[in-house]
């Protein structure tokens, strides 16, 4: 994951819910979290919200930005709507791909070719000024995607695209 951080406000907006995200927040422990935004339902990228939930920290509120089917998915299965209904996160279907933060802080969000059996995925871009930066997880193969590759990186200052695997044939039993 990344974190977006205002540092005159003293606070932070984290993309992608890892594993680690108590240690993750412990790092940011003097800075307030102000957002999550969730690229998609596989384990490394939402499983850390339930370290917000009553048993660990009791959250109040955090807002968690998420796609139609990523929103879907979490309010219909069972510990995640508990965190709603325990008013731990404040869940927000992202609306026409964009979301709007305070300051002008302007988060695109665009669709990436990848496994959705859950729900959507999605990559973002972070405006802030006149800078932006690419946010691109879990892409599963570049066919019919390298066009989009190279407009990225044209236009955006900073990618971070996921190079985790060259091939598919890394994992084994998959």
């Amino acid at each position: 994951s990344i974190a977006l951080v205002d540092k005159l406000e003293n606070k932070f907006w984290l993309f992608d819910a890892t594993p680690k995200i108590r240690e993750q927040l412990h790092v940011m422990s003097d800075i307030d979290l102000s957002g999550i935004f969730l690229t998609h339902a596989h384990y490394g990228h939402y499983i850390g919200l339930l370290e917000l939930g009553k048993e660990v920290l009791n959250a109040n509120n955090v807002p968690v930005y998420v796609m139609p089917k990523m929103f879907d998915f979490i309010t219909r299965n069972s510990p995640f709507d508990l965190l709603i209904k325990n008013e731990n996160i404040l869940l927000n279907k992202i609306v026409d791909n964009k979301v709007v933060l305070d300051d002008g802080k302007l988060i695109e969000c665009f669709e990436v070719k990848h496994r959705n059996e859950l729900s959507e995925t999605v990559g973002y871009r972070i405006k802030v000024n006149d800078k932006s930066i690419i946010y691109l997880p879990d892409l599963d193969h570049y066919r019919g995607f390298v066009d989009v590759i190279k407009e990225l990186i044209k236009n955006n200052n900073i990618i971070f695209l996921d190079g985790t695997f060259y091939d598919k044939k890394e994992i084994k039993k998959r």
